[in-house]
């Protein structure tokens, strides 16, 4: 479904620039739920941030494999000009409608990206009035959203202040939702959860990946998580890719001498 092709992205400083992805490369299937794993500031954020379409790639390629050459590929002239490994710049078409339904992505803290003002209904279904959607099938399809989130109604009327860590996380599953993408990006959204909701959370995902049949593109620092819950997963370092694989079978039998210190850091069974 989703390709990433030997991205870079630098990022440059009044004295120095900072190299936060090099030559990246990973793919995600249809279907699958895709862990990337790493400490803070190994460039998990960032490389979500450029398959979103917030920051653009200093060089490789982001492609959606279907709508590669209608939406991601540079237009002629452009190809002209670039190679494989030189910038796609496609910050325009990602902020297009046709992108916005495609991928979505709940960050780890609700509230900076929630009204406190507003009420969940209108916290849900304000893509689905930004995209058109009358007012009344908005509102319809917000109930609808909460019951596949497993919320009560009840919640529709109350603030976010109103509302637990557990239920917010909800809430932006719902609003990331609206739009049924292809692609869910889940940002460490239970790293700031007790243990019980962030089970709870990570069995919510799984039951929406076979619901919707959507790929999900799942987000920690905790490798201990994803055992059981991710198919495939990819180790980051400092920019790069140490290891990929079979989830399974890299808790198992890891490669990389970083991807054993994590799994000894975390004391996995």
């Amino acid at each position: 479904m989703l390709d990433v092709i030997e991205v870079s992205k630098r990022f440059e400083g009044r004295k120095q620039g900072t190299d936060a992805l090099m030559d990246v490369s990973l793919s995600v299937e249809r279907g699958e739920i895709f862990a990337l794993i790493g400490e803070s500031g190994s460039g998990k954020s960032t490389l979500a941030e450029l398959i979103v379409g917030l920051q653009q790639p200093t060089r490789g390629v982001v492609r959606w494999r279907e709508e590669a050459a209608a939406e991601r590929a540079p237009d002629s002239q452009a190809a002209g000009r670039c190679s494989e490994r030189s910038a796609c710049l496609y910050a325009g078409r990602a902020a297009s409608a046709n992108a916005r339904s495609r991928v979505q992505i709940v960050f780890q803290n609700p509230d900076r990206s929630m009204n406190p003002y507003w009420s969940v209904q209108r916290i849900v279904t304000e893509p689905l009035l930004l995209n058109g959607v009358n007012r009344t099938e908005a509102a319809a399809r917000a109930s609808e959203l909460l019951e596949q989130v497993r919320l009560p109604q009840a919640l529709l009327d109350r603030k976010p202040a109103e509302c637990s860590g557990g239920q917010k996380q909800r809430v932006a599953i719902a609003r990331a939702l609206a739009l049924s993408p292809r692609l869910l990006i889940a940002d460490e959204i239970t790293s700031a959860l007790d243990p019980g909701t962030e089970r709870e959370i990570l069995q919510l995902l799984l039951a929406l990946r076979d619901e919707r049949r959507m790929s999900i593109l799942y987000i920690t620092h905790r490798l201990e998580t994803i055992g059981g819950f991710a198919d495939r997963l990819a180790v980051m370092k400092d920019g790069r890719v140490v290891e990929t694989g079979e989830t399974e079978e890299v808790l198992e039998a890891p490669k990389s001498a970083y991807t054993k210190q994590l799994l000894a850091a975390c004391l996995y069974p």
